[in-house]
């Protein structure tokens, strides 16, 4: 029993290596969202600018030179090789040519997120030195259904959140070795670097890593008693060339700055500036992105966080003065902690806009997650082993539960208040997959049409690929019937036309309510 409760690191890495086989195929039963085709198609746009380039040396790129110019790429310098090496590995069935391509970012993009969770064991194991602790944290963060549902798909968020910690780990080190043990190498600087370009090639808002970089530093030279003027003096030339190869690289991963030098602040005042439409059900309240209250940041992570997270987060200021006995955790935690507050500051200090619940945040929620628990482990080691060892159990019971839609996971708060009028749904179009299913065990007739708000995704998996389909849009235009009006996302409530009877509903169960949580709606107008 002992050696058992010890987890040796045999059983963890037995863990790590069924989670990232069963994850990996799991993500390829996963539905296509509306992001992966729009993301793709910007891709490709930059694809035909390298092209020219390279080919014919024109450097021509008005076409980039706008909204999409300014998405960052990034992901995609990773994925399109992985993807052909996927492709001659896997075959895939029941899905068309360009659905497949797409299905196979899904693996890649819980890549980043299995990596992510080495580097967030390696922060705890730095601040703890606990093996039995840092593993159990792991498994933590792998099992917690929101991550783990943004895993399958989301090549947006899932890479910036894992490239964030990362750098937060080597922050963590460079420091340590400058200011511990008086060395830093240059190798070390080219990686953070590098990859402090490639977080801002993922998304342009990466900048704000330089805060945490600069809060991390304050700490270190305060307690150091080195004033920031000489501590530049001493390490100029190592600042230059970690600021160098930040700048070099951020240029190179972004093919819309090649011809136009100061593309780059052109893209941070356009994103920051750029007026988001959408507005997300929160608490009953459809809060638009660019109107968003003060609190709209708190209420989400009140009903998404675990709740032993936040217990963690309550208990931080009660037993502050036993965790910051140690200088390290000083150091470490007192910056992530000022960190995350400067970030969430910052955010709604200039209006930022924020929608689909914590989807814009997700970055900081790891670190959010290293406090809590740590904070946790110095209130009783035996405790917050117990407690994680039950959150990990309820967690796996839940994914199971929820597949594939972890991602919309809420925490036990959530039998406080009704969740299908609260709080925003299947936003990401998971449920196509479902509904493409649905359709797919009717045999639908070839003069049979789908209108739908979110026809991609339904179309890659529909066996009969000469189904007529048709935009929302043209709902109300449509005078031969039968036909299929199908309702996902924020078009769940929309109105349809008279003689349409609601057939299929795509649902879940969030914890133990029993009430339902519409995703989909499928109607057959006669």
């Amino acid at each position: 029993m002992k050696n058992l409760f010890q987890f040796k690191n045999i059983y963890f890495h037995l863990f790590l290596i069924c989670y990232f086989v069963g994850i990996t195929i799991l993500s390829l039963n996963v539905g296509i969202t509306h992001d992966e085709s729009h993301s793709n198609w910007v891709w490709e746009l930059n694809q035909k600018k390298l092209s020219n380039i390279i080919g014919t040396g024109d450097y021509d790129i008005s076409y980039l030179n706008t909204y999409h110019g300014y998405y960052g790429v990034g992901f995609y310098f990773v994925a399109a090789p992985l993807e052909i090496i996927f492709s001659n590995l896997i075959k895939l069935k029941n899905i068309n040519y360009e659905g497949t391509t797409l299905l196979f970012k899904h693996p890649i993009v819980f890549i980043y997120f299995f990596i992510s969770g080495i580097f967030f064991r390696k922060i705890i194991h730095f601040i703890t030195k606990d093996k039995l602790f840092s593993n159990l944290s792991t498994i933590l963060y792998f099992t917690y259904p929101y991550f783990l549902g943004h895993s399958f798909f989301n090549i947006k968020d899932i890479p910036f959140m894992s490239i964030w910690l990362i750098n937060t780990y080597l922050i963590i080190k460079i420091l340590n070795d400058l200011f511990y043990q008086d060395r830093l190498k240059k190798k070390d600087l080219l990686i953070l670097g590098i990859l402090t370009a490639y977080l801002l090639s993922l998304r342009i808002s990466g900048v704000l890593i330089f805060v945490e970089y600069f809060i991390f530093l304050v700490f270190y030279l305060n307690n150091f008693k080195i004033s920031l003027l000489k501590f530049l003096k001493i390490n100029f030339k190592k600042l230059i060339l970690f600021l160098l190869t930040s700048i070099l690289f951020t240029y190179l991963f972004y093919p819309s700055f090649w011809s136009n030098p100061l593309g780059f602040f052109d893209a941070l005042n356009f994103m920051g500036q750029h007026i988001q439409t959408v507005c997300t059900l929160t608490l009953g309240e459809c809060m638009k992105a660019q109107n968003l209250p003060s609190s709209y940041l708190f209420i989400w992570m009140f009903f998404k966080l675990p709740v032993l997270i936040l217990f963690g987060l309550f208990l931080f200021p009660i037993i502050e003065k036993k965790i910051f006995l140690k200088k390290n955790n000083v150091l470490i935690l007192g910056s992530l902690i000022c960190s995350v507050l400067a970030i969430i500051f910052l955010l709604i200090f200039f209006d930022v806009n924020l929608y689909d619940e914590l989807r814009q945040v997700m970055f900081i929620l790891p670190l959010i997650f290293i406090i809590s628990l740590v904070t946790i482990y110095y209130l009783s080691r035996k405790i917050s082993i117990i407690l994680i060892s039950l959150c990990i159990v309820f967690f796996l019971f839940q994914n199971f539960k929820l597949f594939p839609y972890n991602y919309l996971w809420l925490n036990n708060l959530n039998i406080f208040t009704q969740v299908n009028s609260n709080f925003e749904k299947d936003y990401w179009g998971v449920s196509t997959k479902e509904i493409a299913s649905y359709f797919n065990n009717k045999n639908l007739k070839n003069n049979s049409c789908i209108i739908s708000n979110r026809n991609d995704g339904i179309k890659y998996f529909l066996i009969d690929q000469s189904v007529c389909f048709k935009p929302f849009s043209d709902l109300h235009k449509t005078n031969k019937r039968p036909f299929y009006v199908v309702l996902t996302e924020r078009a769940i409530d929309k109105g349809i036309p008279n003689k349409c009877n609601l057939i299929h509903k795509e649902f879940i169960n969030i914890n133990f309510s029993k009430e339902e949580f519409i995703l989909a709606k499928i109607y057959k107008c006669y």
